[in-house]
């Protein structure tokens, strides 16, 4: 059967708009997931209590906020906001790089830190920015955690939020003797840890932590149908953890897919994301 000039390009132009519609849905399309999130032990004072999650926002362009995520936060309802690294694209070695990228997203993040606890974890794009990062957290408001806990109060209880140096500064600079010196005793506290690097959490799963929060791997950032995370940076091909939810007997660990990108600017079939957490007793 003879196939027509005119159908084939009406079947290309239909596919790559298909395509078109996907990458864009993918790069600019923010889906906001509420997760309820069960536990055995939950102490009474954090029943219900709910936890926002932002990572990998890669702010990258000094005057214009290039996506705008604020909107969206402000309409949810939370109790404690994390930020767990990557704020930054970082890829300038000019001192004040980082600020650039960042003034943007001051007034927000302030009124973030002004509305819940606000607590963040350096990525690996903040690494060698510490201090400015540090400090201009300091100055909005938000806790700077870089191997440290941080005893919150809830409700008349605590919340133990422990945040850990990233991956790369781990391995790269400072060893781990600190951070597995907050893994080292156990805590009659519920535990949160807030990490960059989701591989982290087979050194902390089995210390008795609850719950863990990751970024980096931003799901692969090119996704197919049906299909795990391909591959993730540090971890490599079909990696063991991609995006979302995973489990070691009482702890939990959720990646979260970020929102922007890095060196290679294209998501596909991986919307950028935010979660809420909320926590319930079994």
């Amino acid at each position: 059967m003879k196939i027509s000039l005119k159908r084939i390009l009406i079947t290309f132009s239909l596919l790559l708009g298909i395509v078109f519609a996907i990458y864009w849905g993918s790069v600019r399309w923010l889906k906001v997931y509420n997760h309820a999130v069960y536990f055995d032990d939950l102490p009474e004072h954090l029943e219900g209590l709910r936890i926002l999650q932002i990572s990998d926002l890669h702010a990258n362009n000094p005057v214009e906020v290039h996506f705008d995520i604020w909107a969206h936060v402000e309409r949810e309802d939370f109790d404690i906001a994390v930020i767990t690294g990557d704020i930054i694209l970082g890829l300038t070695w000019n001192h004040d790089g980082p600020l650039l990228e960042l003034e943007p997203h001051r007034e927000h993040l302030a009124a973030l830190a002004h509305r819940v606890p606000t607590f963040f974890v350096e990525g690996n794009h903040e690494a060698h920015h510490y201090r400015q990062i540090r400090q201009f957290m300091e100055e909005v408001g938000i806790v700077f955690l870089h191997n440290d806990v941080e005893l919150l109060e809830i409700n008349g209880g605590v919340i133990e939020i422990i945040g850990t140096a990233d991956y790369s500064t781990l391995t790269r600079r400072i060893g781990f003797d600190d951070f597995d010196v907050l893994f080292a005793t156990p805590s009659d506290n519920f535990q949160l840890v807030l990490m960059h690097q989701p591989q982290l959490f087979d050194r902390t799963k089995a210390s008795g932590i609850n719950m863990a929060l990751a970024g980096h791997t931003h799901g692969g950032q090119l996704r197919l149908p049906f299909l795990p995370t391909i591959y993730a940076p540090q971890q490599g091909f079909l990696p063991r953890y991609g995006a979302g939810f995973y489990y070691h007997n009482d702890a939990v660990l959720y990646v979260s897919r970020g929102i922007g990108t890095t060196y290679f600017p294209i998501r596909f079939w991986n919307r950028p994301e935010i979660a809420v957490f909320e926590l319930r007793s079994r």
